[in-house]
């Protein structure tokens, strides 16, 4: 088992703290995170289902579908594409699905998004789970302390 101090999970918190201070003031390696989402027309909308991208190959006979998350939704293939050879169309479901990944990236960061982590209040929560861990370790410590001696003195 790892050795895991009170001053350990305050470095922690305390870098939390920092990073989501970062974050608030808007640098680049802390951008608020967001999940951009659209209905079904393709417009965004709260609550819909995520983005899709969709990607074409051999001519439109391959068809695939991703959704966010990096997730394929779906493989169309018109019939005609089946006359392919087999390596060929794996290679066209490929090209395919590598440009409906290409569209959802392009979708997602067009869209506008709805959820976005509040970085103030999320840094709050880490300061109060800060502050309170602190008041925890302490009384533990205290606890300790006093069985300790407690020991000591029956040992004489």
């Amino acid at each position: 088992m790892a050795d895991f101090s009170g001053a350990d999970l305050d470095r922690m918190l305390t870098d939390a703290r920092k990073t989501l201070e970062s974050m608030r003031k808007g640098d680049s390696a802390g951008q608020p995170a967001a999940t951009p989402r659209t209905s079904d027309s393709g417009t965004p909308a709260r609550g819909g289902e995520p983005i899709e991208g969709v990607g074409l190959a051999a001519d439109g006979r391959v068809r695939a579908t991703v959704v966010a998350g990096g997730r394929l939704k779906s493989v169309d293939m018109d019939p005609r594409a089946m006359r392919l050879a087999s390596a060929e169309l794996g290679e066209q479901i490929v090209v395919a699905v590598n440009a409906a990944l290409d569209d959802l990236r392009t979708k997602a960061a067009a869209a506008p998004t709805d959820e976005v982590v509040d970085t103030a209040a999320l840094g709050k929560q880490v300061e109060e789970i800060q502050n309170q861990s602190l008041r925890q370790m302490e009384l533990i410590t205290q606890a300790l302390n006093d069985t300790i001696s407690k020991i000591g003195n029956t040992r004489r």
